[in-house]
């Protein structure tokens, strides 16, 4: 049989081919991009309104500007908006404005002091004529682009690029550098590597993440807000720049926001000069892939820019006879359509077609694990299940004057996925090794359209500059759910029998079920960072939201019989608070408050939607910033709280009844660095204890874990080193991965997996500036584990040791 010839026909196929096509015209656009390319010429400069110092660290990695500044000198001051083709000094002056403060050309560097005053000393307004202490040099270009390359400024939990130690809740970036070094492909093997967060299957490919012991469902593209569901898979890494991640709810600028946390994927942009990475890559279990990565100027001015990615990938599974293939394209264009303008568009197909044991490992009657080889393949040889993932966006700045700025940003998001599976599912009789025998037909279309527009900038009070953001969003999604059944009165198509005995395919020629959940939410924000003095910021914010749902089923295809349903929720305020103090230069503290309000879809066996999901959560941490900014190290203490979570109806399992759960809570510790310890070292790992626990028995379930598939310790590390000396074409790196034991209960027993670690290395060689070759070595000592148990009847292996084989250009 064809790989792909069962696929559940879908609506709307073109949306992938205009995709496509339109990935094809950017990229004849991008590869016109070389011949006008000019270093030598000025640069394009893209500065937000943000706190001076800031704003002269990111001119000198931009521009590599060589510049001398005394930290006490800028601070509190705000760096207006710079935007347009600009020579460096030129940008600089604008960055300086109204500060008072001017730019002095000493040899090959600028040194930044007050006006009218020579450049060796400097004064301020409550000292006049006193000489401050010795001017320190900022860090230099070289020291600043390795800061943003480590640790970028992020935009999670704000609309404002921030470093993380101004942030006062804890949030961790996955950079491009890790991505590359750790071979990262999908957005769960970034999510695997961040700390405090689990990965915990669905089936053999749709993956949910944990924080804090809850899930993580606020997803953002470029901050912009989206739904997270089952109807597709993890995104591919290939079009991002980078992951962020933020630990604990955010609900202020994201919609409702998880309590478990959000994450933002942040597309890859086009670059001011010509750039070109491609990679090509090979390794254990037959995997074989390639990706090529353009981008730079396409007209003579730089005015207009573009960027092009591609990349495909076939392998193996670990199961045999199992196998998986994917393809993505991306493309995207800018344009500066005036000096304060910039308007930038592009889109993105993905597709993946796969071969897998669907529900995982199941477990005997007794709780234990089947004693089988990870090898051992228990589905249907038809088994075949495709995703399709098709965006488009637009995004506006304008720069407004006086620092302000305002962006609106469209995204569209279509997924779609096509389900045929046979399998066997658990308790598993130990003598006879009989359980149940099943097969699943059905098809998802998932339709997001989401608008945000804010507008943020500087505004003085009391003699003191504060930072101001408001905004507006719109998110809606349609989800087309349609499931095929079998003939007979056996609609699930199931039957008893050995776990080892073939599994026929079903005609599926029973009833249809088709129906469609509609969710609209608009939100109002507000978001203010109040400088009450030179080392302390309040941060105050609130979101006022409206929820639409609604449910129909199609009248022709309804099996079940349900009616159709709408509810309403309006004007609820989630509200937030936070608070950083600057102990010195190095470390500062903060605490945080943040509401959770989150409306649930479920319903119970009576019809009725659940109540909302309430609580919220209360940080207390210490940040510390090293080297520039080059390594960031965080400690927070969290207590997380929250009452109504949906959970499975165990008197009605398996037939997609819910109830409210009684009030969890979430305590714990979470310890993190990212970043540079030298110019040749980088570390980015964490250590989390989360103790998570109902508090009521409003389910009888007072006492027991709330979430067990969060471990109590996980810890996680990944180094890389570049050789000194002689030896400096070559770079080790290694990782490691500790779990305490997770689990899952179904109230009567408990399927156990220990504490495990697993061990990873990695070896490079620059063969020259433009080429590197590396070899990847994934669990080191082929521990046997299982990564993931989603219920006492399905559990996933953790993967085998695999080796990977990677040639890259860059250039």
């Amino acid at each position: 049989m064809g790989e792909g010839r069962h696929r559940v026909a879908t609506t709307g196929r073109s949306a992938g081919r205009r995709a496509l096509s339109a990935g094809a015209l950017i990229a004849g656009l991008a590869f016109a991009m070389a011949a006008h390319a000019k270093s030598d010429a000025p640069q394009l400069i893209d500065s937000p309104a943000q706190p001076l110092d800031q704003a002269l660290k990111q001119l000198a990695s931009q521009t590599g500007l060589k510049l001398s500044y005394s930290s006490e000198l800028v601070a509190g001051k705000t760096a207006p908006a710079v935007h347009g083709r600009l020579a460096a000094p030129q940008a600089l002056q604008q960055l300086l404005g109204a500060s008072g403060l001017q730019a002095v050309k000493t040899g090959d560097a600028y040194l930044v002091a007050q006006q009218n005053v020579p450049a060796n000393t400097t004064t301020d307004a409550g000292n006049t004529g006193s000489t401050l202490p010795a001017i320190t040099v900022s860090d230099n270009a070289a020291g600043t682009a390795a800061a943003n390359a480590v640790n970028p400024p992020t935009t999670i939990g704000s609309k404002i690029p921030l470093t993380q130690r101004e942030i006062p809740q804890t949030v961790t970036v996955i950079p491009q550098e890790q991505i590359q070094q750790q071979n990262m492909t999908t957005l769960t093997d970034a999510m695997r590597a961040t700390p405090g967060v689990s990965v915990v299957y669905a089936d053999s490919e749709r993956t949910n993440y944990y924080a804090r012991g809850f899930p993580i469902d606020t997803w953002l593209l470029d901050g912009v807000a989206s739904n997270q569901n089952l109807a597709s898979i993890a995104p591919n890494l290939a079009m991002f720049d980078r992951v962020e991640v933020l630990r604990g709810p955010d609900g202020l600028m994201n919609g409702f926001g998880s309590p478990g946390g959000s994450l933002n994927l942040v597309r890859k942009q086009a670059p001011s000069t010509f750039s070109m990475n491609a990679e090509l890559y090979g390794g254990t279990y037959n995997e074989v892939g390639g990706m090529v990565d353009v981008g730079g100027p396409i007209n003579s001015a730089g005015t207009l820019r573009g960027r092009f990615v591609a990349e495909a990938d076939r392998q193996d599974l670990t199961q045999d006879s199992t196998w998986r293939r994917s393809k993505n394209i991306y493309g995207t264009l800018e344009a500066d359509l005036t000096p304060q303008t910039k308007l930038q568009i592009g889109a993105s197909y993905s597709e993946t077609d796969q071969k897998a044991m669907w529900t995982g490992t199941p477990t005997y009657s007794n709780y234990t694990f089947l004693n089988l080889p990870r090898s051992t393949y228990l589905g249907a040889p038809w088994n075949d299940n495709t995703y399709d993932i098709t965006t488009a966006f637009a995004t506006l700045t304008q720069k407004l004057g006086g620092g302000w700025s305002t962006k609106l940003a469209f995204n569209y998001l279509e997924n779609r996925s096509s389900i045929l599976n046979g399998n066997v599912s658990g308790p598993i009789d130990p003598v006879t090794n009989n359980g149940t025998i099943g097969a699943t037909k059905w098809a998802q279309d998932d339709q997001q359209e989401s608008v945000d527009l804010s507008v943020s900038g500087p505004f003085q009070l009391l003699g003191r500059t504060h930072q101001l953001t408001v905004g507006g969003s719109y998110l809606h999604e349609s989800l087309r759910t349609r499931n095929f059944y079998c003939s007979g009165g056996n609609v699930f198509c199931q039957s008893t029998g050995s776990i080892f005995s073939s599994i026929p395919e079903p005609a599926f020629d029973g009833p249809v079920s088709d129906e469609t959940k509609s969710t609209s939410q608009y939100g109002l924000y507000a978001n203010t960072r109040i400088s009450l003095a030179d080392p302390l910021t309040l941060v105050l914010g609130a979101r006022a939201t409206w929820w639409d749902y609604g449910f129909a089923p199609n009248p022709a295809a309804n099996y079940w019989g349900d009616s159709t349903q709408h509810h309403h929720i309006s004007g609820r305020v989630t509200p937030y608070a936070g608070l950083i103090y600057d102990i010195n230069r190095t470390y500062s503290a903060y605490v945080s408050y943040t509401g959770i309000f989150i409306p649930q879809t479920g319903t119970d066996v009576s019809g009725n939607l659940l109540q909302p999901l309430e609580g919220d959560q209360y940080e207390i941490g210490l940040k510390g910033e090293y080297f520039g900014g080059q390594l960031n190290t965080n400690i927070a203490l969290f207590q997380l709280t929250e009452k109504n979570r949906a959970l499975d109806d165990p008197r009605y399992p398996g037939q997609g009844f819910v109830i409210a759960a009684g009030k969890a809570r979430s305590r714990g510790v979470e310890l993190t660095a990212t970043g540079q310890l030298t110019s040749n070292w980088s570390v980015f790992g964490g250590y989390t204890y989360t103790n998570a626990q109902f508090l009521d028995a409003s389910t009888n379930v007072d006492g027991f874990a709330f979430q067990s598939v969060a471990p109590k310790h996980l810890f996680k590390l990944w180094t890389n080193y570049k050789l000194p000396g002689n030896l400096n074409k070559f770079s080790v790196g290694g990782g490691a991965y500790v779990s305490s034991g997770i689990s899952a209960t179904d109230g009567v027993g408990t399927v156990r997996q220990g504490t495990f670690a697993t061990f990873d290395l990695r070896a490079a060689y620059d063969i020259n500036k433009n080429l590197t070759a590396s070899v990847s070595v994934t669990n080191l000592f082929d521990r046997h584990y299982y990564d993931s148990i989603s219920s006492t009847g399905s559990s996933f292996w953790g993967n085998p040791r695999q080796l990977l084989f990677k040639l890259r250009m860059q250039m």
